[in-house]
């Protein structure tokens, strides 16, 4: 039996022997999601002629699964299923299935965007039209839903207000108007990852901050000119213990 799996499985069948195979296993009446669903005629006008031969294909090879499921069937001739065969049954059929998907999903591109949804692998697959019985109708309940979804306004995210406490260097007495920003207490709302366990490292921190304020303040006047940008690397380790999410303390 394992080598007749292995061969079988490594080697493909002849054209005519599927043909043989499959003529002896037509889908019963009352199984009629077992035949090969068609493209509707109006999305076939549309694509390809190599989408067409790539659709034909993928129908080939439905049709092999679909006589699988139909020998397996005339096998057990109503008999209960033991858990094998159950599994066995669900996977061919689920089989099935994805190759409906699939040949779906081939075909996505050639739509309109607008009817993507066509497309969904939740769709309940019908029988005889693979995008479904009624075509048309679901691309008018599609428009209409585009239609409703338009007339809705999506709210906009509100970002709050960055509102940090400041005083400058001046309004200490240690330098010119221009002084640089020093932080009177730590508050940061906009970043999620800010530890208000933290906040009592940050105030014992304010003193070494303004003295580093100061002595770049300080420099200018003594000739050495502070840098015109970049400052706010002077704070490195005031902003570590605001946060610790590394795109913040990279920016800084």
């Amino acid at each position: 039996l394992a080598c007749n799996i292995n061969y079988m499985a490594s080697h493909q069948l002849q054209d005519f022997i599927m043909e043989q195979t499959t003529t002896h296993y037509q889908t019963p009446v009352n199984c009629a999601s077992l035949k090969v669903p068609t493209v509707n005629s109006v999305i076939w006008a549309q694509v390809s002629a190599l989408m067409r031969e790539k659709e034909l294909r993928f129908q080939r090879v439905l049709k092999l699964v679909g006589a699988g499921i139909t020998a397996f069937g005339q096998m057990v001739q109503g008999a209960p299923l033991s858990g094998t065969q159950q599994d066995m049954l669900a996977l061919l059929c689920n089989a099935h299935f994805e190759i409906n998907c699939i040949r779906k999903i081939a075909i996505k591109p050639t739509l309109n965007p607008c009817f993507a949804a066509l497309c969904k692998s939740s769709n309940i697959q019908a029988p005889n039209f693979l995008f479904g019985e009624d075509l048309m109708k679901q691309v008018k309940d599609l428009e209409e839903e585009a239609k409703t979804i338009g007339l809705m306004k999506t709210p906009s995210a509100r970002i709050p207000p960055r509102s940090f406490p400041i005083r400058r260097a001046s309004d200490a007495g240690a330098g010119p108007s221009r002084g640089l920003p020093v932080v009177r207490r730590p508050y940061a709302p906009a970043y999620p990852n800010y530890n208000p366990n933290m906040a009592g490292r940050l105030r014992n921190s304010r003193s070494a901050m303004e003295v580093r304020v100061t002595d770049s303040v300080q420099g200018k006047s003594s000739g050495e000119q502070p840098p015109v940008g970049g400052r706010l690397q002077l704070f490195y380790d005031e902003w570590c213990c605001i946060t610790s999410d590394l795109l913040i303390l990279d920016s800084v």
